[in-house]
């Protein structure tokens, strides 16, 4: 799937503008032209696009505005353009950034354009996408639109439009769930549980995938060591698999629940037969959260 890039409405040319206004209005003899936006953006703005790991969780992007110039800049209007994302990521609300000074601003990412069959060469290395910054702004000087190519210094668009094509790849082939439940045996430091991960696959169609293994987390291990090895292959038309991963505490350390952010998060690490690989986060929902804080104290003798 492809689709045009959006392109910027530049300011029109003085000489239309004033054959416009003179036709419309029949005043160019004697009323002053209406101001005109400067064609460029003031000096010292940049652009940088980002992620943390909470933005990362909440599917947002984040675009920082950096003002090195002398004056405060207001951005009235915001909109990222981006090869690998669909259109629609606009910020409208303005905001001011203050000369030395600069802001973060959170867009909800839209969806990630995937063309998994655009004759691409294999043997060449893919380029690398870039995000053009849309702003129009107001200074002392007046109002002026224009555009900054953001700085992407960890790779966050690469790393999202691999994600989320990874993602929709796998989602063709079969949907991977948690359970709604833990499951265990014993009690107190005794306990043993095991997350039953469903993988069902889709009924028609084509394509497959192998789980290659599941990753330990800051909260969970394998009960045998670290990651979960599984080399698992997944089949459009197969058969349902339960994948039972043993789990047991990677540390016994109250502060690890209190702090956790991502530790029920477990990655998948896949590969599919339209030639994607990497990093498939699932996850756990509200129960089976509550019963792996729960597992966790028990098991430590935390509680």
């Amino acid at each position: 799937m492809s689709r045009a890039r959006l392109t910027r409405r530049h300011a029109m040319p003085l000489a239309a503008l004033v054959a416009i206004t003179a036709t419309t209005l029949g005043l160019a003899a004697c009323a002053p032209l209406a101001r005109i936006p400067a064609a460029e953006l003031p000096e010292g703005l940049s652009a940088r696009v980002q992620q943390g790991r909470l933005d990362i969780e909440a599917h947002r992007l984040v675009v920082r505005i950096e003002n090195d110039g002398d004056a405060p800049v207001t951005v009235e209007r915001l909109e990222v353009d981006a090869p690998t994302l669909a259109p629609g990521m606009v910020r409208s609300e303005p905001f001011e950034v203050a000369p030395g000074d600069a802001l973060q601003i959170r867009l909800p990412l839209s969806a990630s354009v995937c063309d998994t069959d655009d004759g691409t060469d294999t043997d060449t290395e893919p380029s690398v996408p870039e995000a053009t910054i849309l702003l129009d702004v107001e200074t002392r000087a007046g109002a002026s639109s224009g555009e900054l190519t953001a700085d992407d210094p960890h790779g966050t668009l690469a790393r999202v439009a691999n994600s989320e094509c990874l993602a929709e790849s796998i989602e063709q082939v079969a949907a991977i769930t948690l359970p709604e439940h833990l499951r265990s045996t014993g009690s107190g430091t005794e306990r043993r549980a095991f997350i039953d991960v469903e993988v069902v696959p889709a009924a028609s169609g084509a394509g497959s995938f192998v789980i290659d293994r599941v990753y330990g987390t800051t909260l969970l291990n394998a009960e045998g060591g670290v990651d979960w090895p599984l080399a698992v292959e997944v089949d459009v038309g197969g058969e349902p698999v339960t994948i039972t991963l043993p789990v047991r505490p990677a540390r016994c350390d109250a502060h690890a629940i209190a702090d956790d952010k991502r530790g029920t998060i477990l990655p998948f690490e896949i590969r599919t037969s339209d030639g994607r690989e990497g990093r498939l986060d699932r996850s756990s929902g509200d129960t089976l959260k509550a019963e792996l804080y729960a597992y966790y104290g028990e098991r430590c003798g935390l509680e």
